[in-house]
């Protein structure tokens, strides 16, 4: 394999390239711009380190210079500043379709090196992430018309991911998946179809509504399993400017004979931004008619706050970028914790999406907030899977901690239906039936 090591530090780029060579590596050693660009254009290494303080030129330029010239190769970044700077370079190098495989703190330490040596050498040649313009071309070769068709066909999907309580462990509500297994493109993920979906309003609608149509014919069969909980759905900016979409809504579920709170509704921030007034007057309606709304992906936009002073949100989602790194950044605690503690003193439910992984319950214990948060860490799954995940994650408790758990999903229930301030619990001097099924329906 063929390393290029682009440093003005001679002696430490002498040390990497060492170390790289006693791995059976090809290497070459650059310490300006020039040489490196040319060496890049020419003959295209396996993997490049990159200090990311180049004298005049620095890393992120050549970061944009990688992406331009359709680098496929392993990168990773070097510096002697401090983490967050590498982190923040990390996250520029995913956003432009970069395979960052690590990051290395000056001075780098010989096993160190040796072990993201090891790590790219573990990663077959030609196996990187898709860039940037594969996705754009997989999407264009994609028309709002195909998304129609694929819906008329039988062809999309929806599965239910697990949204679990902090709180008992107990499933509180589902969130919709939606895919489309095409028998010539095969299962094509959301974002190369949604977009352009979304370019299309009657495209859009029809796709929203199919997703509401199936979240709800969903949410029966759950009922009849004996799980009755939320099913939440996503919709887009484009359904938020038709002023008569809360109204086909509420008709579609009265049809479906289903409660409106058993559909939650999901936006993310950028898009309740896009038209403030239309968009306010919408969720509005919405939260009138008894759906819950959600706002997805906080803390990625630039007007969060304003959002949530703006319009009826119900939820809070915080957004995965934060949560993932709970064990492992100190600061991304620090924000989790203050977002968990604003939406319990503005009377919203505040979800952790947690990315499909159980450990991240772990991180999230650490927020030490007892109002509830639902922690997104069970696989998407058929109804049948959603069911029996809910019935197994949690014994009914009993006692005094089944009070107190019955007092947190009574609040949790409330601020979700945007009622008035209130004690939960039962009134003195009565007790609770014998044999009382439990319910971790928030709509219940």
């Amino acid at each position: 394999m063929r390393l290029v090591v682009l440093d003005d530090d001679e002696a430490l780029a002498g040390i990497l390239a060492a170390m790289a060579r006693l791995r059976g590596w090809t290497v070459d050693i650059v310490t300006e711009e020039a040489s490196f660009q040319t060496l890049v254009r020419t003959s295209p290494p396996d993997a490049i380190m990159l200090d990311l303080q180049l004298g005049a030129s620095d890393g992120i330029e050549q970061l944009h210079f990688l992406h331009d010239v359709g680098f496929r190769g392993a990168i990773v970044l070097m510096s002697g500043f401090d983490a967050r700077v590498l982190a923040s370079a990390e996250q520029v190098g995913d956003s432009l379709g970069l395979t960052i495989a690590d990051t290395l703190p000056k001075p780098a330490r010989a096993g160190r090196i040796g072990e993201v040596l090891a790590a790219i050498e573990r990663t077959p040649s030609g196996m990187t992430a898709p860039s940037v313009a594969d996705a754009a071309e997989v999407r264009d070769a994609i028309s709002a018309h195909d998304v129609i068709e694929a819906i008329d066909a039988g062809r999309m999907e929806l599965h239910l991911q697990p949204i679990v309580s902090a709180v008992d462990q107990s499933v509180v509500r589902a969130e919709a998946l939606i895919r489309w297994r095409d028998p010539v493109r095969g299962l094509v993920p959301p974002d190369q179809f949604i977009p352009m979906a979304e370019q299309d309003p009657g495209a859009i609608d029809r796709l929203t509504m199919w997703v509401a149509e199936t979240g709800a014919a969903q949410y029966r069969r759950l009922a009849e399993l004996g799980a009755e909980i939320q099913i939440s759905i996503n919709i887009s900016g484009r359904n938020l400017l038709a002023f008569d979409f809360p109204d086909r809504m509420a008709a579609l579920l009265e049809r479906m004979a289903v409660p409106a709170g058993a559909i939650g509704l999901e936006i993310t921030e950028s898009v309740a931004m896009h038209d403030l007034d239309a968009t306010t007057a919408v969720l509005t309606r919405l939260r009138l008619k008894g759906f819950p709304v959600a706002i997805d992906d906080f803390g990625t936009g630039h007007s969060s706050l304003k959002a949530l002073r703006r319009m009826p949100f119900s939820t809070i989602k915080i957004d995965k970028s934060f949560v993932g790194e709970l064990e492992t950044s100190s600061d991304s605690l620090t924000i989790v914790r203050s977002v968990i503690q604003l939406a319990h003193d503005m009377g919203l439910a505040s979800v952790a999406e947690g990315g499909g992984e159980r450990r991240h319950g772990a991180g999230a214990d650490r927020t030490r907030h007892r109002q509830p948060a639902g922690l997104l860490f069970q696989p998407a799954a058929a109804v049948r899977g959603v069911c029996r995940v809910a019935r197994r994650l949690v014994a009914r408790p009993r006692g005094a901690r089944a009070r107190r758990l019955a007092v947190a999903r009574c609040a949790r229930r409330r601020r979700e239906a945007g009622e008035p301030r209130r004690r939960c619990g039962r009134p003195s001097g009565t007790t609770p039936s014998a044999g009382s099924p439990r319910s971790a329906s928030p709509a219940s």
